[in-house]
């Protein structure tokens, strides 16, 4: 399952290297948060939950049986505005029985 703490404490180190980029992070953007399942039936239900949420998901399968899942949702990139939606997408794919990957987004000079 892996621990929402370490995601939450990379989010400040994010954070801190977006700024040493001259990142705008107060300027929304594709934010994407990628996850993996052992089982794809597992990974459909968390991608149902998290679009009620208003994000973008898609699910593609892995091996046989299992599953990764790609969320994405326009936002800010700010220490607060991210630890919210890695709270809300962690605890979907823990729901779940999904192991989150953390997430990624562009950087926006200005």
């Amino acid at each position: 399952m892996g621990d929402i703490q370490s995601h939450l404490t990379c989010n400040v180190e994010q954070f801190s290297q977006r700024i040493k980029m001259r990142d705008n992070v107060d300027e929304p953007r594709e934010v994407e948060h990628f996850a993996n399942f052992a089982a794809i039936k597992e990974a459909r239900a968390a991608a149902a939950a998290l679009e009620k949420l208003g994000y973008g998901v898609t699910v593609a399968r892995r091996m046989l049986f299992r599953g990764t899942l790609r969320a994405a949702k326009i936002a800010t990139v700010d220490v607060e505005t991210a630890d919210r939606m890695v709270e809300e997408v962690f605890a979907v794919v823990a729901a779940h029985q999904g192991d989150y990957d953390g997430w990624g987004a562009p950087v926006i000079q200005g």
